[in-house]
This record gives C-alpha cells, structure tokens and sequence, in this order.
C-alpha cells in the first residue's frame, strides 16, 4: 500500500482491497476514530494490533518507493525518465485494469443499476483528471487542504492520494518534507488529513454496510476512470511540476504491453496468495 501511495495514478486503495484488507483497513480507523467517545480501550486492542504495523510497513515502503521512483535532486528517479516512465505507468496500468474485477465481484447479483453507477463513477473521475494541475508552489494555508483531500483519495480505490499533491502542486514540497526531514510542513499536512478521517471513514463505513452494493459499484468505476492518469506516454513526466497530460502512444508500445501484462499477473498472483 505504501509503494501504491508513492506512484501519482496508483492507490494504496486498491491494493488493501485487492488482497482483501480494505473492509478491516475502514472498520478498524472508524474504531480508533471513535475511542473519545465511547473511551473503550479494549476495543482498541484488535484495531491497533492491525493499524500499527500496517502504518510501520506502509511508511517504510513510502520512503523508500518515493526515493526510487522520483528520487532526490540531481538524481531523478525511474519515474521521470523518458525511456523508463512508460514501463513504470504500463506496469500500474495492467495492475489497476485487472483490479478492477476485485470490487465488482463482491456486488451481490449485480443488476443495471450499479452499471449505472460504475459508469457514473468512471466519468466523473475521467473528468476530474483532465482538470489543470497547479504549477506554481503551494502557500502554506494550502497543506491542510491537500492532507485532506490525499487522505480522501487514498480511502478510496483508484483514486491515488500523490496524484491529488501533483495536482494541487504539493506532491514536491510533500516528498521534500518526508526526505530531509521538515517537520512543519508535515504536520500542517497531517492535520487535514486528521479532519478528513474523522469525517469521511464513518460515512464510508456505513456505505459499505447500508449500500454496498451501490458503493462497490461506484468505487470500480472510480478505479476504470484513474486509468486515465496511468497513461504510459506523457507530456511530461516530471511529477513535481505536473502537466501529465497524455500523448499518441510511442514507439515503445511492445514493451509496455508487457509491462501492463506483468502487472496484471501481479495482481493475479496477489489475489491467489491472499486466498491461501
């Protein structure tokens, strides 16, 4: 989930739900989120003991993903290089096109309706990619709001969180933050996404347990239109500055076409060892 979180296009998401962790991953932060209130401790054992190396493990494949795929200055990483970018997003692309049967398959008797609300969720994130990305440095005010709106969209499957910081011209200053390390920007950060756990999981928990049908149904088509994002050939693709607006496909097409083949194998091979 951590190496998902480092990739602008891919979601931590997708992965908690492909090897079936997503439902517990919901469950277990609405319980911690509720503790003030219903002062519970022994409740909080089982969530802990599941959230604590989760976090450990998640940050640790941050750090590290963050720093092979972009890289420190003067020493771009994998992912923002002409001849190795498209692999890397041909890659993503194949994991998060054979995701996508995941949450469709857990829909009780699909019917009409949730294909209309796959479809309604496909359009609607297709849309909302192609807006412009911000190009200048974010002001400060701006941190609680990208918190926010990248913890929302790492709650989701498909919607990638470091997508959301190259869109609102963050993911540089947030990446910058964790590599040297800069506490403040960070904890500026952290508090928005802290208000928008405390909003959004409950109202996510209770989709998953009033509708989930419905909700399933609108989280694939979430997943369908971020393929957008993870088109292999690019403008560019210097994710610190946005403009990852797509182009014609390139010469290297072969090769990427393996690489989303590998992906999705990948995934096939995740969900085979997740039912073992």
């Amino acid at each position: 989930m951590g190496s998902a979180d480092a990739v602008p296009g891919i979601s931590g998401g997708t992965i908690a739900l492909v090897i079936g962790l997503y439902r517990r991953l919901i469950d277990s932060i609405a319980t911690v989120l509720e503790y003030p209130r219903r002062r519970d401790f022994e409740a909080l054992r089982a969530p802990l003991a599941f959230l604590l190396p989760l976090g450990l493990g998640m940050a640790t494949a941050y750090w590290l993903m963050s720093r092979l795929l972009i890289g420190p200055e003067g020493n771009p990483g994998i992912l923002l290089h002409e001849t190795t970018a498209p692999l890397c997003y041909g890659l993503f692309s194949g994991l998060v096109a054979v995701s996508l049967r995941e949450p469709w398959r857990r829909i009780d008797a699909p019917q009409r309706k949730h294909l209309a609300f796959a479809g309604t969720g496909a359009v609607a994130t297709f849309v909302v990619l192609g807006l412009p990305f911000a190009t200048s440095a974010p002001a400060g005010w701006m941190l609680p709001v990208g918190g926010a709106l990248a913890l929302t969209a790492m709650l989701l499957p498909g919607v990638s969180g470091s997508l959301v910081l190259v869109m609102l011209g963050q993911y540089a200053t947030i990446a910058g933050a964790v590599h040297e390390p800069r506490l403040t920007p960070l904890l500026w950060f952290g508090s928005g996404g802290l208000v928008a756990a405390l909003v959004v999981v409950p109202r996510l928990q209770r989709l998953l347990i009033e509708r989930p049908g419905r909700t399933l149904a609108v989280l694939t088509g979430v997943m369908a239109g971020s393929l957008r994002a993870l088109w292999p050939w690019k403008a560019s693709y210097d994710v610190r500055v946005g403009d990852l607006s797509p182009q014609f496909v390139g010469e290297n097409w072969p090769e990427v076409a393996l690489a989303a083949l590998l992906g999705g194998l990948l995934v096939l091979a995740l969900e085979r060892f997740s039912r073992r």
